[in-house]
């Protein structure tokens, strides 16, 4: 074998020898480069310009420095059925505004920033939602200070916020890879509070401490709206650490406490299952530790990207069930009962707008969450509770201009068993498949 690779190299390079610069004949040669022509980016088409034109009014001086038009809209398709192994199927078709809001960004004198977003639109698709519900349709409403001359990044926000809980809830729904968050996510995360949080950076550290107020939205009976107020909530508090592991990775930390008492009560302390809504975590304790990676592989700007995400969730409020019809059965999720989970999630640009993404994710106890809850919802019945989740994602993103515009395609698979609590009856298990598609713009 070490003669016959000698052998070969010499005869390649005997092939190679005529056809080089110093040849045979001496003389010179027109080199001709045959090199595949690197490829020209396409770019952001030119019409995508139109997104740059939210500004509404700008100057320089004055209290005033800028008003910019915020908002988002999110629509998407859903094709989902559920098998139960106990012959009890649901299925749905429909076509959803997963989200429409809008409001203003408004720059101010001395680098503070009014921001407001309000719900236009009903995730329920029960069409509009201004309806005198004035507090519970505000989605955002801060007022943020971050001074330009500070050397550590110090910044703070006051009002209502989303709580950054986990890496797929810290990313923007204007900016996830997927058309819906992995169950853990949404099992331990919320909507946004209000409340202050404030960030620096130290010791190579970005650091972020929130407290939140809860139990303050619009009462599920009708008697209006409550406005902010300590009386009646329980209130929570918040951690988030985030270090460069490397120069193409970073490692976060998450800490959520909302004070439900060991899961005994709703963050406003009143008793579980009240009419009252609440915006802070179902689990008293909630811990993340997850990694964002990304490398930029070829030519215009593609990228390989990895994020993993570890979650426990302790402590859940109880929480009602649905046994599916079966006799003897028992689907509630009783006080304290605790979650854990993971999720990993791959992507890859194939082209300068086309981008693949799988995601493989995780969680030991959850209740029924988007995608497959639809599926129930859409019937009218509760959502189960569920052990043992397991889920399984696929799907192409079109970037048509960046995030601002794109287009969005996934299947989900789902295998979970239903959750049982101590005397029920065998209550069997779940798999779920669910087509997304979907329109996602932002201004």
């Amino acid at each position: 074998m070490r003669y016959s690779l000698k052998w070969f190299l010499a005869a390649v390079a005997g092939i190679s020898f005529p056809f080089s610069e110093s040849g045979f004949s001496g003389e010179s040669h027109v080199v001709i480069d045959d090199k595949c022509p690197v490829e020209s980016c396409a770019g952001t088409p030119v019409w995508c310009s139109l997104f740059d034109h939210s500004t509404l009014y700008q100057n320089d001086s004055g209290i005033v420095k800028s008003v910019q038009i915020a908002g988002r809209y999110h629509g998407q398709y859903h094709n989902s059925s559920i098998s139960h192994s106990k012959g009890n199927s649901v299925g749905a078709q429909y076509w959803e505004h997963r989200r429409f809001r809008l409001g203003t960004k408004i720059a101010l004198e001395n680098d503070i920033t009014f921001f407001n977003n309000w719900n236009l639109g009903d995730s329920n698709r029960q069409g509009s939602r201004i309806a005198g519900d004035f507090w519970g349709e505000v989605y955002e409403m801060y007022i943020k200070w971050q001074p330009s001359g500070a050397d550590n990044d110090f910044w703070v926000q006051i009002g209502k916020q989303e709580q950054k809980i986990t890496r797929e809830f810290a990313t923007s729904s204007k900016k996830i890879l997927t058309v819906e968050r992995a169950f853990i996510t949404n099992e331990v995360a919320d909507t946004a509070a209000w409340g202050i949080e404030s960030g620096f950076r130290s010791g190579g550290v970005n650091h972020a401490f929130g407290l939140w107020l809860g139990g303050f939205e619009n009462d599920a009976d009708g008697s209006g709206p409550k406005t902010p107020g300590f009386g009646n909530s329980r209130g929570g508090a918040s951690y988030r650490g985030a270090v460069s592991l490397t120069e193409k990775t970073d490692l976060h930390f998450d800490y959520l406490f909302t004070n439900n008492s060991d899961g005994t009560r709703q963050p406003r302390g009143a008793g579980i299952n009240a009419a009252d809504e609440d915006a802070l975590s179902n689990y008293n304790h909630v811990f993340a530790v997850g990694t964002e990676s990304s490398f930029e592989y070829a030519d215009c700007g593609r990228k390989i990207g990895l994020v993993t995400d570890i979650i426990w969730g302790v402590d859940r409020e109880a929480q009602g069930g649905n046994s599916l019809g079966i006799a003897g059965g028992d689907n509630d999720s009783a006080a304290g009962e605790d979650t854990f989970g993971f999720l990993i999630m791959p992507s890859i640009d194939l082209t300068e707008r086309l981008q693949f993404v799988a995601k493989y994710a995780y969680a030991s106890n959850a209740r029924m969450q988007r995608p497959q809850r639809q599926g129930y919802g859409r019937i009218g019945d509760a959502r189960p509770n569920l052990d043992d989740v397991h889920t399984f994602y696929a799907g192409l993103n079109y970037r048509l201009c960046e995030d601002q515009l794109k287009l969005m395609m996934g299947y989900e698979y789902l295998t979970a068993d239903l959750h049982e609590n101590a005397g029920s009856t065998d209550l069997g298990s779940l798999t779920g498949s669910t087509w997304m598609v979907g329109v996602r713009t932002y201004w």
